[in-house]
């Protein structure tokens, strides 16, 4: 796992070197909350460079990701997947790696391309008392995003094309050899399974 240490090392650097290379916009305030209230929208702000960097390293190297990539590992220590890998503690422990690895390409992937595409990729938590559906605020946090300056709902392309990135660079990177397009599928599958779930929880 040494390739995935390194690739994961050189994600994150790239990620920081991306962030604090762009100048952030100087007419926008500061938000209070790194997340947005869906009662806000008629305040909404556009976040700052500094308050995306922040949401990113909260979404893809926080405590929630870390179970999120525990669960992840789980699931395919259970399928034995990749068979290549070992059972026991050494077979979790890469299997915990890969997952930790595609979450870090997942989410720099979602991190840039919400940039480049103006996409406002931060958690959209309900304001209490919440009228709206979990299952539907759990469902747009995994497939939309608030885009433009007025913060509308639409369909993310980041949030879409993250999940198999990740699965993508693990494939073609860390996987066994002879590893096949459906299991870029496999693990894009898993992923937005698992986002769904722990935007359900949280």
């Amino acid at each position: 796992m040494r390739d995935f240490a390194a690739l994961f090392l050189g994600i994150f650097s790239l990620s920081y070197g991306v962030c604090w290379a762009q100048q952030a916009p100087t007419h926008l305030p500061d938000a209070p909350d790194l997340s947005i209230s869906k009662s806000a929208n008629s305040d909404y702000a556009r976040p700052t460079q500094e308050e995306r960097f922040k949401s990113y390293l909260r979404q893809t190297y926080g405590v929630k990701s870390i179970l999120e990539a525990g669960a992840h590992a789980g699931i395919a220590q259970a399928r034995d997947h990749p068979s290549e890998w070992p059972q026991g503690a050494e077979g979790y422990a890469d299997r915990f790696g890969s997952a930790m690895g595609e979450h870090a390409v997942r989410g720099t992937t979602e991190y840039l391309l919400a940039d480049l595409l103006r996409e406002d990729i931060r958690h959209v938590h309900c304001s209490h008392p919440c009228s709206v559906s979990r299952f539907k605020i759990a469902f747009e946090n995994t497939f939309l995003a608030r885009r433009g300056d007025d913060g509308h709902e639409a369909f993310s392309v980041a949030r879409f094309i993250g999940p198999f990135s990740g699965g993508i660079v693990a494939v073609n990177t860390w996987y066994p050899a002879g590893s096949t397009g459906a299991n870029i599928f496999r693990e894009a599958g898993v992923s937005f399974g698992l986002r769904y779930i722990r935007n359900l929880i949280w």
